[in-house]
């Protein structure tokens, strides 16, 4: 590569912050998490009387989780694509978006709230375009990370039909619930099926996914999106069960299409926790098809089953590696351990709070206390490797600049384990 270009790159990696956004963005999003849950320990235990569902889901999912998400899709697209990384203004979207969605909705302003949110979905849609247009690397993503995009867009619409339902009240209120529902199941079951696609199978089995027959691959992502899509209204004006049963065998057949049927083979407990994760998406739909009188608490398999333990596992890998603590992600520290039991904990209290409401605030402080305990044990673990590592490769999109070739099988599994 010439002298021009290799500045060039050099010039485009910029600093450590910008390179590797999630050492901001996670920790935040461990903040939110206490944000969105601590008010429900304080409810359980008497101090506040406050019942604040609406605030906890937005917190959760709007909050925690789009901070994690974005941590890893500001930091993992421009390794994979050899880009540019994110600009220091769409950092500090990232950055202040959730904490402005979270403190709208806590003084129940649901429309700047919101606005908030969207403004940055739209960011981040625009920063993985941009990135994935420019790549010449052919074999960048898999058909399946289709559902990244795919998702994004459709949360963009939901957020639309939601307010439009909302201000038309009445016999449009369905339109309302539908949006609501995509926002807060829709999109990271679109952001764990794509990104899992991808990151997956080279973490449970050292390898990339096998090509498919690319045409046919698309289309078949395309058309299960949509169907994934139309179970929302199906939900809400058909059938419950119906839709619920739409989205646990679309999510299997995404699954099994990704090759993620088999156990992970490689060494490492957060691996097998994010293998699981995933497969807590079918099971958390299969719970409310045959249990739709628990449809909350069916929720709450994917919410804390699929969406927190993938955080939590993945953050770990993220975070473990560019700290070159890879060797440390071949064991099983009692801090991974000890978050995924507590998480488990929290998902069995949180049933036990449906199936036992007679102890409600019981149960509801012993879940809201072992997730947030869960947190605390993942921050142990992640927090002091923030600041380890060497700096950010200044190489990354050397490929990008040189080669219009797609990147070897064997060195793109390199990349992926080492530097996801």
């Amino acid at each position: 590569m010439s002298t021009t270009a290799t500045l060039a790159v050099a010039e485009a990696v910029g600093p450590r912050w910008r390179a590797e956004p999630y050492r901001i963005l996670f920790p935040l999003g461990g903040l939110l998490a206490w944000a969105g849950v601590l008010h429900w320990l304080l409810l359980a235990t008497g101090a506040t009387d406050e019942y604040r569902s609406t605030f906890h889901a937005i917190t959760q999912i709007q909050g925690l989780m789009t901070c994690f998400a974005t941590g890893f899709l500001f930091t993992f697209i421009p390794r994979r694509t050899g880009g540019e990384p994110a600009r220091a203004w769409q950092i500090a979207v990232a950055v202040v978006a959730p904490v402005a969605t979270t403190a709208f909705a806590w003084f129940e302003l649901w429309v700047p709230s919101q606005a908030c949110w969207v403004a940055l979905i739209l960011v981040v849609m625009g920063f993985a375009f941009s990135r994935a247009r420019r790549s010449k690397s052919r074999g960048a993503f898999p058909p399946g990370f289709l559902w990244v995009p795919g998702t994004l867009a459709g949360s963009l619409a939901a957020a639309v039909v939601a307010g439009i339902g909302g201000a038309s009240g009445g016999d449009r209120m369905w339109l309302h619930d539908v949006g609501r529902s995509f926002i807060q199941q829709g999109l990271f079951t679109g952001l764990v099926l794509g990104i899992g696609s991808l990151l997956l199978p080279v973490l449970a089995y050292g390898k990339p996914p096998a090509p498919p027959r690319r045409g046919v691959a698309v289309a078949a992502h395309a058309a299960a999106i949509l169907a994934f899509m139309a179970s929302f209204p199906v939900e809400w004006q058909l059938d419950l069960r119906a839709g619920f049963a739409m989205r646990a065998a679309i999510t299997t057949g995404v699954l099994c299409a990704a090759g993620l049927w088999r156990r992970p083979t490689m060494p490492g407990l957060h691996r097998t926790l994010a293998w699981l994760s995933a497969w807590c998406l079918p099971m958390s739909a299969l719970v409310v098809t045959a249990f739709p009188g628990y449809r909350r608490a069916g929720l709450h398999v994917a919410f804390i089953g699929c969406f927190a333990l993938a955080a939590l596992s993945v953050s770990v890998h993220v975070a473990l590696t560019h700290a070159g603590r890879a060797k440390l992600l071949e064991q099983r520290p009692w801090q991974v351990a000890g978050f995924a039991l507590l998480l488990a904990a929290a998902l069995g209290f949180r049933f036990a709070l449906d199936l036992d409401p007679v102890h409600f605030n019981r149960w509801l402080g012993c879940a809201a206390a072992c997730f947030l305990s869960a947190t605390v044990v993942w921050a142990l673990l992640v927090v002091p490797r923030l600041t380890e590592g060497p700096p950010p490769p200044r190489d990354y999109g050397a490929r990008s600049a040189s080669s219009s070739g797609p990147m070897p099988v064997t060195e793109m599994s390199r990349r992926w384990s080492l530097t996801v």
